[in-house]
């Protein structure tokens, strides 16, 4: 049987077929990279406006950031200058405010995951039998997600002062509208069979919850809110230029004042806090998984 057409004609679509995409890359990339272009243009990245070497400019910035230390008198007392504690003249202050920041991002992380949970399982399409309910905390939850935190926080700021609780308010929003989301798509891939097991034997929403979605979705559930508190630790220090408390209150005053070596110092605190709550979350979160595979 002679299959030399057939080659000849798979051949001749192959070649068609891979022109076709070629060329559907290539108009793909050529139309991002005008959309690339543009983008600059109009941010005024390389505008004339604000000078013409914007990479000069942030290595400009950047050195005006490092501060002037010297190895002879690097651990000197804070009058010293070239010091160490010259540099984090302020250090007590600024480990409070740390502190202080941690403690926002803690309270609004179980707030905000406590009411996500609840809202996750009115919202599962397994576990909520009532479209209508189901349809209406999804939205909720969508309208909070698009809610900028430094938005809210400008007006919880105005509404209570600027201290911490407009941090925590913010936080535990914005946990509740992302972790609302992922929960409740991690309620819809639970095994189904305990769920038919309890409801062969009469049980109610309640009992289905805690004995059959509960034990199933915990250590997610757990994952999902310590990824989410390292992310709480760095926006609620944003969160503290706008009045919001915390670590973020002394950044932004050492941005008033122009203070550049100050900007790093504090920036280099906040990335240790948020190094040690990444080191201690991916610990809790294997000893969970651990657990949960245990069992």
């Amino acid at each position: 049987m002679d299959t030399a057409p057939a080659v000849e004609t798979f051949e001749r679509l192959r070649r068609i077929t891979l022109r076709r995409q070629r060329l559907e890359a290539a108009v793909g990339l050529l139309a991002f990279t005008v959309v690339l272009v543009v983008a600059f243009q109009r941010s005024q990245f390389f505008g004339a406006e604000i000078g013409g070497d914007p990479l000069g400019r942030i290595l400009t910035f950047l050195d005006r950031m490092v501060p002037d230390l010297r190895g002879e008198v690097l651990f000197e007392g804070r009058q010293q200058g070239g010091s160490l504690a010259w540099w984090y003249y302020d250090l007590p202050v600024w480990l409070r405010a740390g502190w202080q920041t941690v403690e926002m991002a803690v309270l609004a992380t179980l707030a905000g995951a406590i009411a996500a949970m609840l809202a996750s399982f009115l919202c599962a399409r397994n576990l909520m039998p009532y479209a209508p309910v189901r349809f209406a905390v999804r939205r909720m939850l969508e309208v909070i997600r698009t809610l900028p935190d430094l938005i809210v926080a400008l007006f919880l700021v105005a509404a209570f002062g600027v201290g911490p609780l407009a941090g925590v308010v913010t936080l535990a929003l914005s946990t509740f509208g992302s972790l609302g989301k992922l929960f409740a798509e991690i309620n819809e891939q639970v095994d189904p069979r305990p769920l038919e097991g309890l409801d062969a034997s009469g049980a109610g929403f309640m009992r289905r919850i805690r004995f059959g979605v509960v034990p199933q979705v915990l250590p997610n559930y757990a994952s999902y809110a310590l990824i989410r508190l390292e992310g709480n630790v760095a926006a609620a220090a944003a969160l503290g230029i706008v009045g919001a408390g915390g670590i973020g209150v002394e950044l932004q005053r050492a941005i008033t004042y122009t203070e550049f070596e100050t900007y790093l110092a504090i920036l280099l605190l906040i990335v240790g806090m948020i190094f040690a709550i990444d080191i201690a979350s991916e610990w809790i979160r294997h000893r969970l998984i651990g657990l949960g595979g245990a069992r």
